[in-house]
């Protein structure tokens, strides 16, 4: 990769027949082409492109376009060494976010990743979603969401939720991207005076917010943030109307802005024990304990809503904890149940997978 910095670029001039350069302005070319600088800028970091825009007009109009922005990150979410990833971890009594870089943790061994505050707030906010590169956070004393951009250190325009402080309690949430409208969205269901209330929030120039009826997520989510996938919001629910313990996947669709479900794997769903959604790789992840083979298995759904795109990516034993540190396999023939089981939660798939 090569290095960019803010100095201004060299001139090759042409010579003249007496043997000395004319003026720039005549026979000035840049070294590099524009193409090839912008295939560079599009691997520098956000902070050092602002940066970058001083340098000249051509870059400063480059770096502006909303084109270089989406293809920038991109390029950053395709990194197969995770070098722009991060974790993020929010706490409500230290007003700060905390990021931790992803490729250290995925090394073998791994390195301890030291924590590096990234961000400029200096109140209690609730981290809702995140999404390419945004956070969607709630403000809890003013009760109001925004999004925020941590590596500009942006804070969009202030959307009101009408609640009042200690008013309420989110049920379900997800915050994702409207690739059909370009519009970053929240979905937000939260809990009133025994009703659920489920509303959608709309950011961008013609902000907006609106009610969304009938959504059928209960029973309630096993987990409270949706992962998203493709346009799309999805959790992990017990499905309704059956006696014994069944679990569907339920989707919510930011597009057309209505609600489906994902099947669970033909071969397993009948002995699913304890699963666990999450967003790998841009796909959508299961991981389950399997009552029947006493394993946990790892699927992954390589083409969204595709039920034939399931693909079972690892098979790891069971094991329980100990009255002793540290966790114990334990034996095929044993009892198959998954009761004080912990539940696993597939994060992400290294570049030796």
């Amino acid at each position: 990769m090569l290095e960019i910095t803010t100095k201004m670029p060299k001139i090759l001039l042409s010579p003249t027949a007496g043997g000395e350069s004319e003026s720039p302005r005549c026979h000035a070319s840049p070294v590099l082409l524009e193409e090839l600088i912008s295939n560079i800028l599009h691997r520098v970091p956000v902070r050092s492109l602002l940066q970058f825009k001083c340098v000249c007009k051509s870059w400063n109009s480059l770096i502006s376009d909303p084109l270089f922005a989406k293809d920038h990150l991109c390029a950053s979410t395709a990194d197969p060494n995770m070098t722009h990833q991060r974790l993020l971890s929010f706490t409500v009594c230290d007003p700060k976010i905390v990021s931790f870089p992803m490729h250290l943790l995925l090394q073998n061994p791994p390195t301890p990743a030291k924590p590096l505050c990234s961000s400029s707030l200096n109140d209690s906010y609730l981290i809702l979603g995140s999404c390419n590169g945004l956070l969607c956070l709630y403000h809890i004393p003013r009760c109001y969401v925004a999004l925020w951009n941590p590596s500009i250190r942006f804070t969009s325009k202030r959307l009101p939720t009408g609640l009042s402080p200690g008013e309420g309690f989110s049920t379900f949430h997800g915050f994702g991207y409207d690739a059909v409208n370009d519009k970053y969205k929240l979905l937000l269901a939260m809990r009133v005076l025994g009703e659920t209330v489920t509303k959608i929030y709309t950011f961008g120039a013609d902000s907006s917010c609106k009610v969304i009826q009938n959504l059928p997520l209960d029973p309630h989510p096993t987990e409270r943030l949706g992962k998203f996938v493709s346009g799309t919001l999805n959790w992990i629910a017990p499905k309704m109307g059956v006696s014994d313990e069944k679990w569907v996947i339920c989707s919510f669709d930011f597009a057309t802005e209505t609600s489906g479900q994902v099947v669970l794997p033909y071969g397993d769903r009948d002995n699913v024990c304890k699963p666990v959604i999450n967003a790998v790789r841009n796909c959508l992840c299961v991981c389950f304990f399997d009552s029947r083979k006493a394993h946990w298995a790892v699927w992954l759904m390589k083409e969204y809503g595709v039920q034939d795109s399931w693909t079972k990516l690892m098979v790891i034993p069971r094991f329980v904890q100990e009255d002793s540190w540290p966790w114990k396999l334990i034996p095929h023939d044993e009892l198959c149940t998954c009761r004080g089981f912990p539940a696993l939660e597939p994060l992400c798939i290294s570049g030796n997978e």
